[in-house]
């Protein structure tokens, strides 16, 4: 009961002594979007090139040897600190 009584006396002070808080401007209106006419060889060659690459990006990527699996000896030798 007495913050909406204490509310109401501090708005009108601030109203009387011109403290009012200042309105933010009104945000420009955004532009609408320029209708854009796509060309069926556009089209077809950015398909084409999507299907390229996720085929270059297939299990090849995921492959680290060869058929003929590691050429070198694993290293089994005792851990060392860094800097040691």
């Amino acid at each position: 009961m007495c913050g909406s009584a204490i509310k109401k006396v501090v708005k009108s002070v601030t109203g009387v002594l011109g403290m009012d808080a200042p309105k933010a401007p009104k945000p420009p209106k955004a532009p609408d979007p320029a209708p854009t006419a796509v060309d069926a060889g556009v089209s077809a060659a950015r398909e084409d090139e999507r299907r390229r690459r996720a085929a270059a990006a297939g299990q090849s990527s995921t492959i680290l040897t060869g058929a003929g699996g590691l050429t070198e000896s694993a290293s089994t030798g005792r851990k060392t600190l860094l800097g040691a």
